[in-house]
């Protein structure tokens, strides 16, 4: 390919690789909570440009979320033998409420166990987080563009966002998370 914008280059700490493992999507997931995570530092330690990182900041949190759980629900389906596909759509409500909902089929189906491990505590704050980013962004426009198809301010009402509080809450979400991830990595080990 000869594209001078994604090809190769001399510095080769500069370079990326791509395509070198079958299970992209957890690239693509890490990659959205890693840069969340860089420039929300950045924010934390300069106390500076919060006022235009935040958007960036919360699309990409919003994207490893929404990327997330599309894979728990892929995996999921794959354990329970009900296909390996996922919703299409950005509601991010929506595809929380399926991954939980697959997560207690595979619970009662294969290991009764795995509730002392992903408790009722756990899918709950899941649940008051994902609601609470959802009550902002529904369809994952809200961060990216300043006005809705309609043309209204897609943040009216909304005057401040701490991000230190919004990447502690994060850093919640990603560890009850990968609690799902793990449990459908020791149950797809096992196959």
């Amino acid at each position: 390919m000869n594209n001078s914008l994604f090809s190769f280059g001399e510095d080769c700490g500069s370079n990326a690789c791509l395509n070198w493992t079958h299970d992209t999507i957890r690239l693509y997931i890490n990659g959205y909570l890693k840069a969340a995570e860089e420039l929300t530092h950045k924010v934390i330690e300069t106390s500076s440009d919060q006022d235009i990182l935040v958007y960036p900041i919360v699309f990409l949190y919003r994207q490893y979320i929404e990327l997330n759980l599309k894979n728990i629900i892929k995996e999921s389906r794959i354990i329970l033998s009900e296909g390996c596909g996922f919703p299409e759509h950005h509601k991010i409500w929506n595809l929380w409420c399926v991954s939980n909902g697959l997560m207690k089929k595979i619970i009662n189906k294969i290991d009764k166990g795995i509730q002392e491990y992903i408790t009722k505590e756990d899918t709950d704050c899941i649940s008051k987080i994902i609601h609470d980013f959802a009550n902002i962004d529904k369809e994952s426009f809200t961060f990216r563009y300043p006005k809705d198809k309609n043309g209204h301010n897609n943040l009216d009402g909304i005057m401040y966002i701490n991000l230190k509080n919004l990447h502690n809450n994060m850093k919640i979400l990603a560890e009850k998370l990968g609690k799902f991830n793990s449990v459908i990595d020791l149950i797809r080990e096992r196959e």
